[in-house]
């Protein structure tokens, strides 16, 4: 994931709303032969392109080279093995069973991705499973039940995601998931004015992260959420930083994908933002990941200035979950920029009932988009009637 480049801009939405069918061919062809030598002239056979033209896919949209992303995807697959090894598995065993013919490789691909050997993965992963048991069956429960209320972003259900990861806490404190979870909660509290102590839970969603990331350097998912909670407290590069740690540990996770899309477009990158969500489309076309992919599509194209475009994907990414009505104020925006006033100020007084204390100094300082963006979000605001202060 450390290499990444801007596709080329495109007439419309449709011809880059989904990655190339060719592509597509050759993933699904690749993941039931991990532990089989790759010809790259065979992969371009089954993707049914040139071989060039499938290399330039695989960077365009993936960031990497067709055998950089099977190495990445073999190695996942060793660190999940090693991870859940019975007492009989050997290293060299993972390392067959993922396509690493040479041991010492391996073992230096391992490292330089985990930084540990897989050895030492696979010796902790024993001795943890001989000094604790199977985490709380109860706390698993909450802490999923609270992905969902979190990943919903709003008010109320950022208050259910807190009640359950405490509760979860509380029967299992070796869990590193309640904590990241709360993290996540905290930073969308102070970002989104869900919270009369802002500064409060911006410190303590920095600190859960921190403690997060320190416990459980390998956790994806964790991982991912701790970068989201750093993206909202604006730490953008140490964020950045843990979205692409998360996708180099499991390079299909939903959970990464959809918060390197919207890392990208709170840098302002447009293209790779777009590519990134759609992505994240593909792995999780449903909720409660779906309506934060539209939403992240249509401040896209705010940035871009297509505001008809941007109000029709934040309008169906709230029609779907209400209590994310923080968008809104995108969407309000976006309309008043189209040139639609009145339609503006009957959302602006929709939205007010919903966010009372809203005023335009709050809404441009919520989240860390470009300052053009958030310029242009401020005047769309006032065009719809929201207060200045």
């Amino acid at each position: 994931m450390g290499e990444r480049t801007d596709s080329p801009s495109r007439e419309t939405w449709r011809s880059r709303s989904d990655l190339p069918d060719g592509l597509f061919r050759a993933l699904d062809w690749l993941n039931g032969r991990l532990e089989d030598p790759i010809e790259l002239e065979t992969l371009a056979a089954i993707a049914g392109v040139r071989l060039r033209t499938l290399e330039s896919q695989f960077k365009l949209h993936l960031g990497t080279t067709p055998l950089g992303w099977v190495r990445r995807l073999r190695l996942a697959r060793a660190r999940q093995l090693l991870l859940s090894a019975g007492t009989t598995t050997s290293v060299t065993d993972v390392a067959m069973a993922t396509g690493f013919a040479q041991l010492g490789r391996f073992a230096a691909y391992y490292r330089q991705q985990f930084g540990e050997l897989p050895s030492r993965t696979l010796r902790t992963a024993r001795m943890d499973g001989k000094a604790a048991s199977d985490p709380d069956d109860e706390a698993l429960r909450l802490s999923w039940r609270a992905m969902t209320s979190a990943y919903s972003v709003g008010p109320a259900a950022c208050d259910a995601a807190m009640a359950d990861v405490e509760r979860a806490e509380d029967l299992a404190p070796q869990l590193t998931l309640p904590r990241a979870i709360a993290a996540w909660c905290l930073s969308q509290r102070a970002a989104h004015n869900f919270s009369r102590t802002p500064q409060l839970d911006h410190a303590e969603a920095i600190r859960l992260a921190e403690e997060t990331r320190r416990l459980a350097p390998h956790d994806a998912l964790s991982l991912s959420l701790c970068a989201g909670a750093l993206t909202l407290t604006r730490r953008l590069g140490d964020a950045d930083r843990l979205i692409e740690r998360s996708l180099a540990i499991d390079p299909w996770s939903p959970w990464g994908w959809v918060r390197r899309g919207w890392l990208s477009a709170y840098a302002g990158d447009d293209d790779g933002a777009l590519r990134e969500l759609n992505i994240t489309l593909r792995l999780m076309p449903f909720e409660p990941v779906r309506h934060l992919i539209f939403i992240g599509i249509g401040c896209v194209h705010f940035n871009a200035g297509r505001y008809e475009r941007a109000a029709g994907w934040i309008r169906d990414g709230t029609a779907a979950m209400p209590d994310s009505f923080w968008a809104d104020r995108v969407g309000v925006a976006a309309t008043a920029l189209a040139g639609t006033r009145a339609e503006a100020r009957r959302a602006a007084r929709r939205l007010l009932r919903k966010d009372k204390d809203l005023t335009v100094e709050i809404a441009r300082q919520a989240w860390p988009f470009p300052p053009s963006f958030m310029r242009r979000l401020g005047d769309g605001l006032l065009l719809a009637g929201v207060p200045k202060r």
